[in-house]
């Protein structure tokens, strides 16, 4: 659990205590404990909902890349933890965005991961998922054959950037691989391997 959601926690438990408290005083001084709990009831439950709300949004934030929108490394290895039978994995890299951030500072970097996130988006499909797994390399994990999704990469990824007025032929190197779910370590270590024999190669996507 976060410690945002560890926050949140507390402080229903510490709603729940005020609102006993306040009925047990009402019992004992006034004899009136039922009717205060009636008068109490909808704004606790009001006051709890809204926590509760709050602790349901900062646990879909955690979940999400802040840069680029999608879905956290942490994400992907809980899919492919609880996949059955084979997902195509796809790891993407970029091969030179430290020389975009170093053209146009971190804020164009995070705009090109943005832009990124973005295409692998688009050549997803419901039920996949995207994820940032840290820097500037992502996932794309299908249910899709490997040949599908390798020609939806290529059409994602073969057009030129734009960034700040200024076209960049950024290029990237993909590892697409057919793995089995249960054991997100072993399949990453897959497509890892296939991802930097695209390296290698001077980019590309190879399978």
């Amino acid at each position: 659990m976060t410690r945002s959601a560890r926050r949140a926690v507390v402080a229903v438990v510490a709603a729940d205590l005020v609102l006993a408290a306040g009925v047990g005083f009402a019992d004992r001084v006034l004899g009136a404990g039922g009717p205060v709990l009636a008068a109490l009831l909808p704004a606790h439950a009001a006051l709890v909902g809204a926590l509760l709300a709050q602790a349901r949004g900062r646990l879909a934030d955690a979940r999400r890349d802040p840069v680029t929108g999608v879905c956290v490394r942490r994400v992907a290895e809980e899919h492919l933890d609880r996949a059955t039978g084979e997902v195509t994995l796809a790891l993407i890299d970029g091969d030179d965005l430290h020389g975009v951030n170093a053209r146009f500072g971190h804020a164009g970097g995070d705009a090109l991961l943005a832009a990124l996130a973005e295409r692998l988006m688009r050549a997803a499909v419901p039920g996949d998922v995207v994820a940032r797994l840290g820097g500037d390399e992502f996932v794309l994990i299908s249910r899709r054959p490997v040949d599908t999704v390798r020609e939806a990469l290529a059409v994602a990824l073969s057009t030129p950037m734009a960034l700040f007025g200024t076209v960049l032929d950024v290029r990237f190197s993909a590892g697409i691989a057919r793995v089995p779910g249960g054991h997100h370590l072993r399949a990453f270590a897959l497509a890892d391997q296939l991802m930097y024999a695209a390296k290698a190669r001077g980019g590309g996507i190879s399978s």
